[in-house]
């Protein structure tokens, strides 16, 4: 007997439902369906038809929304810019005026020295996922010891999250637990104190 098939994907699943609610009546009589049964089953196809629909009609009015956001930036924003520089060349202008507007960037003074990088770890999709928050750094390095060992190898620099991390067990089929530790990184240089030390048995 050939394997069982029901597919998710759309718009796979829309074109499936619409030929299975076409020809299931016509095996009624072969897999002892009552009229009643059939009219459930071709129900049934429409709500799925339906839901595919609406994702596909929703996806299109999501699209259409945000190419009108791109244009109104481009347009009328890009005209607000525009008076908002005129204002900002005014004699009387001041950073008050600016800051009560919002129009003038609050610089963030951070100290570098005493900079802790924040990570979290997670097995995801047969990887170990490292999530991690820039705080005003260009990134981080990553860096994982076996638990028990005292040596700390680097992985990579990550500078977007999150950083997937993947490699081949020692044993295959053997779990290892792993410690990931960073440090923030501004200009290739890393900065501050290392992140608090992250664990995980890979390989579960």
């Amino acid at each position: 007997m050939a394997r069982s098939y029901f597919p998710s994907a759309d718009p796979t699943l829309s074109v499936w439902a619409t030929n299975y609610k076409e020809k299931i009546s016509s095996y009624a009589t072969a897999l002892g369906l009552t009229a009643e049964q059939v009219a459930i089953e071709q129900a049934y196809c429409d709500a799925l038809i339906a839901a595919v629909n609406n994702v596909s009609n929703k996806r299109s009015q999501v699209k259409s929304a945000i190419d009108g956001r791109k244009a109104t930036l481009a347009f009328e924003g890009g005209a607000l810019r525009a008076e908002i520089g005129r204002h900002k060349a005014m004699a009387n202008f001041t950073d008050a005026i600016g800051q009560d507007l919002g129009i003038i960037s609050h610089s963030v003074a951070v100290d570098f020295a005493t900079y802790k990088a924040k990570i979290s770890v997670e097995l995801y999709g047969g990887m170990i996922r490292v999530k991690f928050k820039k705080m005003y750094a260009d990134g981080i390095n990553l860096y994982r010891r076996k638990k028990g060992t005292m040596d700390w190898l680097f992985v990579a620099r990550a500078t977007k999250n999150p950083f997937d991390h993947s490699f081949t067990l020692q044993v295959s089929g053997q779990p290892e637990h792993w410690e990931y530790r960073a440090f923030g990184v501004v200009d290739d240089i890393e900065v501050g104190t290392a992140s608090d030390i992250v664990e995980v048995i890979y390989g579960v």
